[in-house]
């Protein structure tokens, strides 16, 4: 893979860690202000087979925080972030599904061989939690609000991510949201999606980490396996 796109990233996932990169499924729950910025990282990294979900049509009080979409595009989100993603990583496959994730269409993710959780929905996520706990699937959260976000990493036979976020409260709505904010938790969220992917792991299997965006520092809950 030397002298190629991915020379950058080679140190850190290694040939064969690159290779399980564009060779893994990844499941996409929301296409929102962190699902865009999250396919939008993977993309360019070389996941190259998504199953992307969102019943949502792009709404002008969106485009702070959504950057692929416009208002002259009436596509649900799903497909237009599906469009989005071929003209970042032209070899991409794509299943899209633009309908809402719950008990009738969890199993849209039964080929994934790990899930991104950017519902910011916690009636969904926990859906989501159950049916990967259930499935031995790993799954990455996120959520955000102003200049808050988490992060959290359930893998198989870790506690699940119903389990490690549960007792932590859930942020109020209506939300207040920045691009800058959402982009930064996302882009964390598809690091921690490439480390699982590639082999090299996570350190933060089973914890939750929030982070305070407005003084730079964050901090750790654990949750017991």
């Amino acid at each position: 893979m030397r002298g190629g796109r991915f020379d950058s990233q080679a140190s850190l996932f290694g040939d064969e860690g690159q290779g399980r990169i564009m060779q893994a499924t990844v499941g996409v729950a929301g296409c929102g202000a962190l699902g865009v910025t999250l396919v939008t990282v993977l993309a360019e990294a070389g996941v190259s087979r998504f199953v992307l979900a969102d019943q949502d049509y792009p709404e002008i009080t969106d485009l702070n925080t959504q950057f692929i979409y416009a208002m002259s595009d009436p596509r649900p989100k799903a497909q237009i972030a599906a469009q989005w993603i071929t003209a970042v990583n032209p070899l991409a496959e794509l299943e899209v599904h633009a309908e809402r994730f719950d008990e009738s269409t969890k199993t849209m993710f039964d080929c994934c061989d790990i899930i991104a959780d950017c519902l910011c929905d916690p009636k969904a996520s926990a859906v989501l939690s159950d049916y990967a706990a259930e499935r031995g699937k790993a799954v990455v959260y996120a959520d955000v609000c102003g200049f808050e976000g988490r992060v959290a990493v359930s893998a198989p036979g870790s506690s699940s991510i119903g389990e490690i976020v549960g007792k932590v409260e859930p942020y109020a709505e209506p939300r207040s949201n920045v691009g800058a904010a959402a982009s930064a938790i996302a882009s964390i969220q598809a690091l921690e999606i490439l480390r699982a992917i590639s082999g090299a792991g996570s350190a933060n299997a089973g914890r939750l980490v929030e982070f305070d965006l407005e003084s730079m520092k964050s901090s750790t809950v654990e949750r017991g396996f």
